[in-house]
């Protein structure tokens, strides 16, 4: 924008006062100056880690809110249909999700890197555990309707592992996400961040998950 300005002043300097060259080329170099020093400025002034901070900040509750509101559904059709485990699992997240809201404030928010890595694995898993507890209600609503039928045993069973099976995926996203946020929190540069092991592992499943939800 400064320097699509620049252009458009010194054409307004040059038809107006029909300058000779020499005075337009000063008067065009010096507006090239004034346009180079807006983003220098931008940086040098701290304007533009205010605005990645706040960017970062206004991301992290718009995703925690929006999260919260599915998971808080789930939770209550996994209530309704009696189904325990799903719950228990429903209220580690909300957990997992205000410890990570609170990492992502307290280690990123204000300072000059900013993991996208971590955030993007950590959000993308996180996301996948609540589709697993909506997969539930699913799971759930279909073994009332064959409970209420008869000679279909076979396929009770396999709804019923298919929900364990979703139980199991859960706890071992639950174990990821805990030690990645644990390490994250504890790291004293950037250059030991992109050696975690946790991190690797965090953004494998999460490459898993995103592949699964296709």
């Amino acid at each position: 924008m400064a320097a699509l300005l620049s252009v458009v002043l010194v054409g307004l300097f040059a038809w107006w006062f029909q300058t000779p060259w020499w005075m337009l080329g000063i008067y065009a170099l010096v507006a090239a100056l004034i346009a180079v020093t807006v983003p220098l400025m931008y940086r040098l002034l701290g304007y533009k880690d205010y605005d990645e901070a706040l960017w970062l900040h206004e991301r992290n509750v718009r995703e925690h809110t929006a999260l919260l509101e599915r998971l808080q559904s789930a939770r209550a059709s996994l209530a309704e249909l009696d189904i325990s485990e799903g719950v228990k699992q429903a209220d580690v997240l909300t957990d997992i999700l205000d410890d990570y809201r609170s990492v992502v404030e307290t280690r990123f928010v204000g300072k000059a890197f900013a993991p996208v890595t971590y955030l993007n694995a950590a959000r993308s898993v996180q996301e996948h555990v609540v589709q697993n507890l909506t997969d539930m209600v699913a799971v759930g609503h279909s073994l009332s309707g064959i409970s209420r039928q008869q000679g279909q045993t076979d396929l009770y069973q396999e709804q019923q592992q298919r929900l364990t099976g979703l139980l199991a995926e859960n706890d071992k996203l639950f174990t990821a996400l805990t030690e990645t946020a644990v390490e994250v929190a504890n790291i004293r540069s950037t250059s030991q961040f992109e050696r975690l092991d946790t991190l690797a592992r965090l953004v494998s499943l999460a490459q898993t998950a995103n592949q699964t939800g296709k």
